[in-house]
C-alpha cells in the first residue's frame, strides 16, 4: 500500500504532522462537544418531530374544519338557490295568470284605468306583491296599486328595461324589489304588467331558518358568485359565499357566512393535551440520551483517530480490536476496509469504462480514447475514421435461442473482431448489438475497405454449440476532421450514417453533412404525431376506384395527409416511415380506420354504396387487437365488413409471416376484404403468397403507368391478372393516367382501376361531388360495340 503514496518523504512527514495536529484538535473538540451533540441529535429530531406532528395535526384539523365549513356553505348555497328558484317559478306563474286575465286585457284595450287598478290590487293581494303597475308600450304609467306614486313612473319604466328577460332586481325609491315584467297581449302586445316583491328581512329569516347560517342580503353590484372566500372582520375569520338572488344577475346577492373561530372551539382542548404530552416525552428522552452519550463517547474516540489515519491515505496501521461488542466489529470492519477500498477503486474504474458483457471499452471510454487520438493528431494532415457497426437479426436470435444465447453471440463477435484488429485500431461495445471501431491514420477509402473486412469476418459466422450463425451488419462511417473535430459528434455522425444505411437498405453508408437535421426533424415529427391526431391536423383524402366491367364508381382508397402548423404540408413519405420506426404507426392506423369508416357511413347516407380501402403497415400486422378494433368501429357506424378493404404489402407480411397471417385470418373471419398492395415489387414467394388469406391483388403503378408503351410491362400485367384469377382473386390496377391504359386493362380482365385519369385524391365532400358528376362508361361494352361495327364494315 505504501507504493500508492506519490509524495516524497519530507512532504509525507509534514503531511502526517499536520494530520496529527488536525486529529488532536478534532479529538479535543470531540471530547468536549460529543455529548452535547449526541444530546442535540437525540432531542432535536424528537422536538422537531413533535412540533411537526402537532403542526400537521392542527393543520389537518384546521383543513378539515375549513373543508366542512366550506361544504356547509356550499350546501347552504344550493339550498338557497333551490329555494329562490322555486319562489321565482311560483311568482312568475302567478304573474303569468294576471297577464292572461281577460278582464285586464279588455280594460287595458279600452284604457279603463280604474278597472286595471282594481284588477292589479286583487292580484297583488292574492300573490302578496308589494307593488303592481300597468304601463303602455311607451313606458307611461296607466294604472298602479296604492303603493306606487306617479313620480315613480321613470323607475317603473327602468324596471321594464331591466326586466326584458322577465325577472330582475329593481330599486324604486331606495327600496329593492324582486320584479317581474310580462307583456300584455290582446292579441298583439299593448303594454306591460309589472309586479314587485320587496326584498326584506322576512326573506332573510326564511333563508336563515333553512340553512342555519348567518344570512344577509345586499344590493352591492356584481360580486363573485358561488365561490367561497375568506373575510377577516374584527380579528375573526369568516367564510363567505355570495349567491345571486336572481339567477343570471349579480346585482342583489344573498350572503351566507360561517365563523371559523367558532368552528375551531371543540378542538382547542385537544391541542393543549398534545402539547403537554410532547413536552413530557421530550424530557424523558433527554434524560435517557444524557446517560447513553457518556457510555458511547469513549470507544468512539479511538475509532475516530483510526478513521483520521484512513482518511489521510495511511492504510498500514491496523485498528486494535479492544471490545467484543458492536464497536469491536466496527474496528474489524475498518481493518477490512483498508484493502477493500483500493480493490474496489480499481474495479469501479474498470467497470465505468468497459462493457460488462464483452469487456470492451464502452462509449465513455471510446469517447475519451477518440479525444486523445484527435489531440495527438493536432493540426496535421492525418485523418481518422470511425465505424459504427450494428449486428442484424439479434432480436430474432434472442427470441429463438434465448437471451443467454444472444449474449454468447455478442461475446463471440467481440472476440472474432478483437483478434483481427490491426495495430492502433480500437474496438468498443456501445449497445446490445452495436460496436464502434476507431481507426487512426485512415481516410474514407481505407474505412470502406475495413468495413468490407468486418463484414467478411462476421459473414463466416460464429459457432454456438452445434449451430453456426451467419451474421450481417449495417455500418456507418464518419471521418475526422472532414465530418467533425469533436469526438462525441463524430460518434453520433457515424451512428446517423448507420441509421441511413438501415433506411436505404444499404450495407455501408458514409456520413453526409446535414443529415442530423433530417433526423432531428424526424424525431420532432414522431413527437408531434399523437398531438396532431388529437387536434385533427392529420386528415384523409380519397382516390376513387371504378369497376371496369360497367364503369361505375365502386370505392375509394383512403390516403393520409398532415398539415403541420410549423413544418407545413407533409406527405405520407415524410412521416409514415418515422412513425413505423417509433411504433406510433399503430395509433395513426387506428385513426385512419376510424375516419375512413366514418366517411364510408357518410357516403351510404348520401345513397352511394361503395367500399373504402385502408393501408396497413408491418407493425399493424403484429397488433393482435386490431381485429377487435375494426369490428367495434364497423358496429359503431353500422357498416358491413364487406365494405372495408385492408391493403397490405408483401414485405410487411414477410417480417413475421405466422403472426401476420393469424391477424389477417381474424380480419377475414369478421368479413373484411384483404388486398395485397404493390404486387410485384416485394420479395415474397408464390408459395408463401398462397398461405395469405386474400380477396384482392393490386398491381403496382410502376407496371401500369407505361402499360401501353412497354410490351414487357403489358406482359407482366396480363400474367399477373391471369395468376390472380387462377387464385380466385379480384384485380385492381393503380396508376391509370390515360384512357388507352384503362381500355387495355379492361380487355385484360382487370376488375377495378384507379388513377389520376379518373381523379386525384380528394376530400370526402369533394368525392361526393365527383360521384354526382361522374358518368359511368363501360369500357368492355364499348370495346365489344367497336369490334361488332368493324366486323360489319
Amino acid at each position: 500500500m505504501s507504493g500508492r503514496n506519490l509524495t516524497t518523504a519530507p512532504e509525507y512527514g509534514q503531511a502526517q504532522h499536520q494530520h496529527f495536529q488536525f486529529s488532536d484538535a478534532m479529538s479535543f473538540r470531540f471530547r468536549t462537544s460529543f455529548r452535547s451533540k449526541l444530546l442535540m441529535l437525540t432531542i432535536g429530531p424528537l422536538a422537531v418531530a413533535q412540533a411537526v406532528t402537532l403542526f400537521a395535526v392542527m393543520q389537518t384539523v384546521e383543513a378539515d374544519v375549513d373543508s366542512r365549513a366550506r361544504e356547509s356553505l356550499a350546501i347552504g348555497g344550493a339550498v338557497v338557490t333551490e329555494y329562490l328558484n322555486a319562489r321565482s317559478q311560483q311568482l312568475s306563474t302567478s304573474i303569468g295568470v294576471l297577464a292572461a286575465d281577460f278582464g285586464l286585457k279588455e280594460a287595458a284595450a279600452g284604457g279603463d284605468s280604474d278597472t286595471i287598478r282594481s284588477v292589479l290590487k286583487n292580484h297583488s293581494n292574492r300573490v302578496g306583491a308589494d307593488l303592481a303597475a300597468y304601463l303602455d308600450l311607451d313606458g307611461r304609467l296607466i294604472a298602479a296599486t296604492d303603493s306606487v306614486h306617479p313620480e315613480y313612473e321613470s323607475d317603473l319604466a327602468r324596471m321594464i328595461e331591466n326586466s326584458r328577460s322577465g325577472h330582475a332586481p329593481v330599486t324604486v325609491d331606495d327600496q329593492t324589489y324582486d320584479s317581474f315584467a310580462v307583456p300584455l297581449r290582446a292579441p298583439l302586445q299593448i303594454g306591460w304588467v309589472i309586479m314587485g316583491f320587496e326584498i326584506d328581512e322576512v326573506i332573510e329569516k326564511r333563508i336563515r331558518g333553512l340553512t342555519g347560517l348567518e344570512v344577509s342580503i345586499e344590493n352591492a353590484g356584481p360580486k363573485p358568485t358561488h365561490t367561497v372566500y375568506l373575510v377577516n372582520e374584527t380579528s375573526d375569520d369568516w367564510l363567505t359565499l355570495h349567491v345571486p338572488f336572481i339567477d343570471g344577475s349579480g346585482e342583489v346577492s344573498v350572503i351566507l357566512q360561517r365563523s371559523l373561530r367558532e368552528a375551531m372551539l371543540p378542538y382547542t382542548q385537544a391541542r393543549r393535551g398534545l402539547i403537554a404530552f410532547g413536552a413530557l416525552l421530550l424530557a424523558f428522552v433527554a434524560v435517557a440520551a444524557a446517560y447513553l452519550s457518556g457510555s458511547v463517547a469513549r470507544p468512539l474516540n479511538v475509532l475516530t483517530e483510526a478513521a483520521g489515519r484512513m482518511i489521510s491515505g495511511n492504510y498500514d496501521a491496523a485498528v486494535d480490536v479492544f471490545t467484543n461488542d458492536e464497536f469491536g466489529k466496527l474496528a474489524t470492519s475498518f481493518n477490512a476496509m483498508r484493502t477493500a477500498i483500493s480493490e474496489r477503486e480499481e474495479r469501479i474504474s474498470h467497470q465505468g469504462l468497459h462493457d460488462p458483457v464483452t469487456g470492451l471499452p464502452n462509449r465513455s471510454k471510446l469517447t475519451r480514447d477518440l479525444e486523445e487520438l484527435i489531440s495527438s493528431i493536432g493540426d496535421g494532415n492525418t485523418s481518422a475514421s470511425i465505424l459504427s457497426i450494428r449486428l442484424l437479426r439479434m432480436n430474432s436470435i434472442s427470441s429463438t435461442l434465448g437471451h443467454k444465447a444472444s449474449e454468447q453471440v455478442i461475446k463471440l463477435v467481440a472476440k472474432h473482431l478483437s483478434v483481427n484488429l490491426n495495430d492502433g485500431e480500437m474496438l468498443g461495445h456501445v449497445g446490445t448489438d452495436e460496436f464502434v471501431l476507431l481507426i487512426p491514420d485512415s481516410d474514407i477509402p481505407n474505412a470502406l475497405a475495413c468495413a468490407d473486412r468486418v463484414e467478411g469476418i462476421l459473414a463466416a459466422g460464429v459457432t454456438l454449440g452445434r449451430v453456426n450463425i451467419t451474421l450481417q451488419t449495417e455500418i456507418g462511417i464518419a471521418e475526422f476532421p472532414q465530418h467533425s473535430a469533436d469526438a462525441a459528434e463524430l460518434l453520433r455522425n457515424a451512428s446517423i450514417a448507420r441509421n441511413e444505411a438501415e433506411a436505404r437498405r444499404e450495407r455501408v453508408m458514409v456520413y453526409e453533412s446535414g443529415r442530423e437535421d433530417y433526423y432531428v426533424q424526424q424525431l420532432r415529427i414522431v413527437n408531434d404525431l399523437r398531438s396532431a391526431l388529437q387536434r385533427e391536423e392529420v386528415f384523409l383524402n380519397f382516390q376513387p376506384k371504378i369497376s371496369l366491367p360497367d364503369g361505375k364508381f365502386c370505392g375509394a382508397e383512403a390516403l393520409v395527409r398532415w398539415q403541420h402548423p410549423e413544418l407545413g404540408f407533409l406527405s405520407p413519405d415524410d412521416f409514415i416511415p418515422a412513425a413505423e420506426q417509433a411504433g406510433t404507426i399503430v395509433h395513426l392506423t387506428r385513426y385512419v380506420l376510424s375516419r375512413a369508416i366514418q366517411a364510408c357511413k357518410q357516403w351510404t347516407d348520401e345513397g352511394i354504396l361503395a367500399h373504402v380501402s385502408v393501408n396497413l403497415s408491418a407493425r399493424d400486422l403484429q397488433d393482435e387487437y386490431l381485429p377487435y378494433f375494426v369490428l367495434q368501429e364497423l358496429k359503431d357506424h353500422g357498416i358491413s365488413a364487406r365494405r372495408l378493404t385492408l391493403e397490405i404489402t408483401e414485405n410487411s407480411v414477410m417480417q413475421d409471416v405466422n403472426h401476420a397471417i393469424t391477424v389477417l385470418e381474424c380480419l377475414r373471419d369478421i368479413g373484411v376484404r384483404i388486398s395485397i398492395d404493390d404486387f410485384g415489387t416485394g420479395h415474397s414467394s408464390l408459395a408463401q403468397l398462397k398461405n395469405i388469406p386474400l380477396h384482392e391483388l393490386k398491381i403496382d403503378k410502376s407496371f401500369v403507368m407505361n402499360l401501353t408503351e412497354d410490351d414487357q410491362n403489358a406482359a407482366i400485367v396480363r400474367t399477373t391478372i391471369e395468376l390472380a384469377h387462377n387464385m380466385d382473386l379480384d384485380v385492381v390496377a393503380e396508376g391509370v393516367e390515360d384512357e388507352r391504359t384503362l381500355r387495355q386493362l379492361s380487355d385484360a380482365g382487370c376488375e377495378q382501376a384507379q388513377g389520376f385519369f379518373l381523379s386525384k385524391p380528394v376530400s370526402s365532400a369533394e368525392l361526393l361531388a365527383w360521384c354526382r358528376e361522374y358518368q359511368p362508361i363501360s369500357y368492355r361494352e364499348r370495346r365489344k360495340n367497336h369490334r361488332a361495327f368493324a366486323s360489319k364494315a
